[in-house]
């Protein structure tokens, strides 16, 4: 028997449907079906990844932080280098540009933020570069990347003692020039900062080198830390070490009518509450000495009213400060006004230079401005600079626009204090 076979006509493919010889789009039987998927998958991610990271650069720079310590640290130090915001947003706008069709969402994301980063990146120098003007001195951005003001342990073979206070001994190290027939040099007794419970002299020695270069010698110097001791005893160790220069003058080639006292963060607090309190016995010198008076102070972001400091800021509930104070403000207000400078403030205190960075999350910048307003009031000759941008602790990065504006500021000052004197 013939059997007859019936062809099978196949029902047409519905719309959306694969046949057998037509991959579906984005399978893993089409012949680059994985790398493109892989591709597209990579492109968005690396989108996201730059628009996070630029957006998170952006809020660090520009928005006020909790007083979280290691963000504080960051904020700092992407404050102090904002040139580095630059890249990452060109590579942002640049990403954004050539994947805005495949991706559009991802690539107008990623280049707003990038946009923003960029401004945050270029508004610190345009604001520094017209606060270097006002010095004749204009921001090389070839030096923004010179080095870091890094922290170093004291060089024994300069170390000097210049007092026994009590069971420790109170160290200065030698920054001194060669000495000259008939030349005496000026000199700078620089005080550490920390928090007045650490740090240790010889931790910024770039400012020790850069002040060398000018011609002037420096005496590096510790103090007691607490909470061992009180904030006013730390001041009259910094009177203790100015004596003791005064009464070496003549040993180191030291001029000490052109002797001025510096100091960053609590160093410039207690630098401001030695050189403002000088003579007054209800803050006495740590160790006996004829004369603590300087020609000039300079205070680099240094706190000035204790009261308001510990009251605005973390330090409220810091178990340190009743110790470094000696009690609260209510119990013992006369010390809390004995180691702010802005409530010392008279016509004949000794010349004084403020540089104080205008985003500083530490010691906020009000703290400057009230000692300055007071110093102007009172007719009291002093200068205030206030660094556009700047955090606390600017000077690390020694050769940012807050680093370079404050050299060619703390030259004016040195000058006059020589050519005074």
């Amino acid at each position: 028997m013939t059997s007859v076979m019936t062809p099978t006509v196949a029902a047409p493919p519905t719309p959306g449907t694969a046949t057998p010889d037509t991959p579906r789009r984005g399978s893993r039987n089409a012949g680059n079906g994985p790398r493109v998927s892989c591709v597209a998958h990579l492109s968005r991610g690396l989108l996201v990844a730059v628009a996070l990271l630029n957006a998170a650069l952006a809020v660090l720079v520009a928005a006020p932080l909790p007083r979280i310590p290691l963000l504080v640290l960051v904020a700092a130090a992407v404050t102090s280098w904002g040139l580095l915001l630059v890249p990452p947003a060109v590579i942002g706008l640049v990403a954004g540009a050539f994947a805005g069709r495949r991706h559009p969402w991802c690539a107008g994301f990623a280049a707003l933020t990038a946009f923003i980063a960029l401004v945050y990146g270029v508004m610190p120098y345009a604001a520094a570069y017209r606060a270097a003007e006002d010095y004749g001195q204009p921001l090389v951005p070839t030096d923004y990347f010179e080095g870091v003001n890094y922290a170093k342990a004291p060089d024994g073979e300069r170390t000097r003692r210049y007092a026994r206070i009590g069971e420790r001994r109170g160290k200065l190290d030698l920054w001194t020039l060669p000495k000259r027939d008939g030349e005496r040099h000026p000199a700078v007794v620089w005080v550490h900062g920390g928090g007045w419970n650490k740090g240790h002299r010889g931790q910024s020695p770039e400012w020790n080198r850069w002040f060398n270069e000018r011609g002037w010698s420096v005496f590096d110097i510790d103090y007691r830390l607490a909470p061992h001791v009180t904030q006013l005893e730390q001041i009259g160790d910094v009177k203790c070490a100015v004596g003791w220069v005064r009464r070496h003058a003549r040993v180191y080639g030291i001029d000490p009518g052109r002797l001025v006292l510096a100091g960053s963060s609590a160093g410039g607090n207690l630098a401001l509450a030695a050189a403002y309190t000088e003579g007054d016995e209800r803050v006495p010198e740590s160790c006996a000495v004829r004369d603590s008076s300087v020609a000039g102070v300079i205070s680099l972001y240094g706190p000035t009213d204790m009261r308001r400091l510990i009251a605005g800021t973390a330090l409220r509930g810091d178990p340190m400060i009743p110790r470094l104070m000696g009690g609260s403000a209510k119990a013992v207000p006369a010390r809390y006004r004995l180691g702010s400078p802005a409530r010392l403030v008279r016509t004949d205190v000794p010349p004084t230079l403020l540089l104080h960075g205008s985003a500083d999350r530490a010691v906020p910048v009000a703290q400057a401005r009230e000692l300055a307003r007071r110093l102007d009031a009172a007719g009291a000759p002093a200068t205030y600079v206030e660094l556009p941008w700047a955090d606390h602790c600017f000077d690390v990065n020694w050769g940012g626009w807050g680093s370079q504006i404050a050299r060619a500021a703390i030259s004016r000052f040195l000058a006059i204090r020589g050519e005074n004197a």
